[in-house]
């Protein structure tokens, strides 16, 4: 299938910038959501933001004012103003250095790497990341996972797959538990992008349908979203073109035969023609010459009509492969012929490529003229993909030594300046030194105090806290169990004894005896209910199994391993020696952090049993392993071997470079 890349990619193109540039905020100033703002032509609406521009004020430096000038850079960028935009962007830097936002001033940076993204990829990619390293200081994690998606989108744009990979997985580490749908999706997609560019069609799969996965969390949030956005269009061809490539046509087809519908053709024309280009590729592999026609030049037409030229490329080549199979080779010619001038026109590489392999094959009498044009293209590209990795590279490493050259020339002028300050101010600093000191003495005490009492607040609030909640979730549960259970069955009770109290048969005063039971056992219900009001919270503590479970899922959490803890739930730990309970935990704890730290382990799996009152413990990852003899054991594995022989347990371990690490401890239990 001849998939359409831009098309991807123009998805892609929304999100970066639906999640930077599109961050609108509410201000006093003008706001772009209004309707008579929405009705203006293109051409009257750059007049207006250029009036705005240019009646802005000169003095204000608050964060309304910088909100402001963000929501206009983005009206630009939106018009493909690209250097009004970064003109703007490139104010607000300073603005916000000097009110010292920084978090604006990484927005900012990143708003100039999004204007030059089309232009300039290296002063897109120095701009992106000035912001990513910000936002690393920062600390703001999704910030530095949306930066270096947007690296990584630049880097798939240059041909450099593998780099790409690599900067949208650190990005999806950061993304991990949060809520930003959008970002994921597209941080999904495109790594599935980077396998399908690298032929692991596989990866890709796993990928897209992970970003399908997203897709689905966005449309329950939002059902109508699809009418602002058209993801799922983008997830239907990316998993039709992976179907196709793994040789489910079926499959292929079901992605995109949903998507041939009216709504869809009046939305997004572009993406219309993508679809019925594809199917018609299917049909055409599949055999259905006849059925591939139509679709192909119901394509081609409205390609035309809104002059979607990165569209024609694909479909002049469908055409082409159409015609060879038909075996019309000179309308197979000719539509080859203008998806390669198309092609050299727009600088799509692939596309070269793969209609030069075309004609080379359909093209007899200029055959050897085309091999060696697709030999010098392959060549060429190979070349721009060598320089493609190192460039990158080589503005992070000369921006980091222009930025020590800054920092050695500051530091060198504050010695000057602290030299002549101290010789002016020496005399008057030994008249004062002791009025200093009494003061300094009498600041740090009243901070240590002050520090003690907010501590100690803080540790009362977050009691009653827990307490307030603890005896709020009792509550609602003794109330539930009186109304649902002892008020039901008083009332039954009662209900029975009315009806049999008028008689005095045999058979009523055998009623009457059952429900006197009943009601005695209700009156142990009460009193169950009563001692559990009285205990409930005293006894509700955390055991050790929780302490484990909440351990290993903790390290699920902030690591790269996936963590999977078996162990039996009938084991009472209550009867457990508290001494190897403490022991097994901090071994445990030891083995998970050389899993996830040193071992870099994909998957680690921990088991506790009981055989013959012997509990043993099993780690089993799948990590780089080590040379037990050649290594010195460290502090962990020296640690790990002391509590074992605290405990008098046989602790085993197994390991071998490349093929993981397997722990084994087994120890007598000594019950309380």
């Amino acid at each position: 299938m001849k998939h359409i890349k831009c098309l991807i990619l123009g998805a892609f193109w929304f999100t970066v910038f639906s999640c930077s540039n599109f961050e609108k905020t509410d201000t006093e100033f003008f706001s772009f959501s209004i309707e008579k703002y929405k009705e203006l032509n293109p051409k009257k609406k750059i007049l207006f933001l250029d009036s705005l521009y240019s009646n802005r004020s000169k003095t204000a430096n608050d964060s309304l004012f910088r909100n402001f000038l963000f929501d206009l850079s983005a009206e630009y960028f939106y018009l493909n103003e690209y250097e009004n935009s970064l003109k703007i962007s490139r104010e607000i830097s300073q603005l916000s250095k000097q009110a010292k936002d920084f978090k604006s001033l990484g927005r900012s940076y990143y708003y100039s790497g999004d204007c030059y993204l089309i232009t300039n990829k290296d002063s897109a990619y120095f701009y992106y990341y000035q912001a990513e390293k910000l936002y690393q200081k920062l600390k703001v994690k999704e910030k530095q996972a949306l930066i270096l998606f947007k690296k990584a989108l630049l880097l798939i744009q240059e041909g450099n797959y593998i780099e790409s990979e690599i900067q949208v997985s650190k990005s999806l580490l950061l993304l991990k538990g949060t809520t930003n749908y959008e970002l994921l999706f597209s941080a999904y997609s495109i790594l599935g992008s980077d396998f399908e560019k690298l032929e692991e069609y596989d990866n890709a799969l796993k990928y897209y349908l992970l970003a399908d996965d997203i897709l689905k969390l966005m449309k329950k949030n939002e059902p109508d979203f699809d009418s602002r956005f058209n993801y799922n269009l983008t997830a239907s061809i990316n998993l039709s073109f992976i179907y196709e490539k793994l040789g489910n046509h079926k499959k292929a087809n079901e992605q995109l035969a949903s998507l041939v519908t009216n709504d869809v053709k009046e939305k997004w024309p572009k993406e219309y023609a993508v679809i019925l280009n594809n199917l018609g590729n299917i049909k055409m592999i599949s055999g259905d010459l006849a059925g591939a026609y139509p679709l192909f030049i119901n394509a081609l037409k409205i390609s035309k009509q809104f002059h979607f030229e990165d569209n024609l490329v694909y479909e002049y080549i469908n055409l082409g492969e159409y015609f060879y199979k038909s075996n019309d080779f000179t309308k197979s010619k000719f539509y080859l012929k203008e998806a390669l001038k198309l092609a050299l026109k727009i600088n799509a590489t692939d596309e070269i490529k793969t209609t030069l392999k075309f004609l080379v094959k359909v093209d007899a009498f200029d055959r050897f003229h085309y091999y060696e044009m697709y030999i010098r293209v392959t060549d060429s590209l190979a070349k721009a993909q060598r320089i493609s990795r190192n460039k990158y590279a080589r503005i992070e490493f000369e921006t980091a030594a222009v930025e020590e050259e800054n920092k050695d020339l500051s530091a060198k002028n504050t010695y000057i300046l602290f030299g002549a300050l101290l010789i002016i101010f020496a005399l008057v600093l030994v008249l004062i030194y002791r009025y200093i000191q009494n003061q300094k003495r009498e600041i740090e005490f009243r901070i240590a105090q002050q520090k003690a009492e907010e501590e100690i607040f803080e540790l009362l609030k977050e009691y009653q806290l827990k307490l307030s909640i603890t005896k709020e979730l009792e509550q609602n549960r003794i109330s539930k169990e009186l109304h649902d259970g002892v008020m039901n069955k008083l009332y039954g009770a009662r209900m029975q004894l009315g009806i049999w109290n008028e008689s005095d048969t045999k058979e009523a005063k055998e009623k009457r005896l059952i429900y006197v039971d009943l009601l005695q056992e209700i009156e142990r219900e009460i009193r169950s209910i009563s001692h559990d009001l009285r205990n409930e919270i005293v006894d509700n503590q955390l055991d050790f199994m929780s302490l484990l479970y909440n351990m290993i899922q903790l390290q699920n959490e902030i690591g790269a391993t996936v963590f999977v803890f078996e162990t039996p739930s009938e084991i009472d730990w209550d009867t457990i020696d508290s001494v190897l309970k403490i022991n097994l935990f901090r071994i445990v704890q030891e083995c998970l952090l050389n899993a996830t730290k040193h071992a870099n382990a994909k998957e680690c799996k921990v088991t506790i049993t009981i055989v013959d009152n012997n509990l043993i413990l099993q780690i089993q990852d799948d990590g780089i392993g080590f040379d037990i003899l050649a290594t010195k054991p460290g502090i962990g594995l020296t640690n790990m071997q002391e509590r074992a022989k605290t405990i008098k347990a046989q602790l085993t371990i197994r390991s071998t470079p490349h093929e993981g690490t397997f722990i084994l401890m087994k120890v007598k239990i000594r019950s309380l």
